[in-house]
């Protein structure tokens, strides 16, 4: 079975922060940052890695935990398009497009709890 370990995995919490796996990070070239990006009427939030330093409006990617994975604290992009959720969720199937942006869709996620009864961490 896939674990988190060797899949793209991102959540989202209601305080809007973005966790993703050390994976993932890696996957998406272990940015210093992101820009975050989000397509309403699709209700997708894309993830561009970036350096904060140079690009204003990229948001620094904090360690998170003692596995690698990476914290983004998005919860002004949140407030801005109204993304409003109520417990922490899971995106199902996260991806990398074409141009390196994680996309990440609000319409296809799982409650981040419910999910350790499917698999064994």
């Amino acid at each position: 079975a896939k674990s988190r370990w060797t899949t793209l995995y991102a959540t989202l919490n209601p305080l809007g922060e973005l966790s993703l796996s050390k994976f993932t990070h890696e996957q998406l070239g272990a940015p210093s940052g992101y820009v975050l990006l989000f397509d309403r009427d699709r209700e997708v939030i894309g993830m561009r890695p970036a350096n904060p330093t140079i690009e204003r409006n990229a948001y620094p990617a904090a360690t998170r935990g003692r596995h690698g994975g990476q914290r983004v604290y998005a919860h002004r992009m949140c407030r801005e398009f109204g993304v409003q959720i109520n417990e922490t969720v899971r995106f199902h199937h996260c991806q990398i497009d074409h141009n390196g942006i994680l996309i990440l869709d609000m319409k296809d996620t799982i409650p981040a709890r419910g999910h350790s009864k499917l698999h064994r961490w």
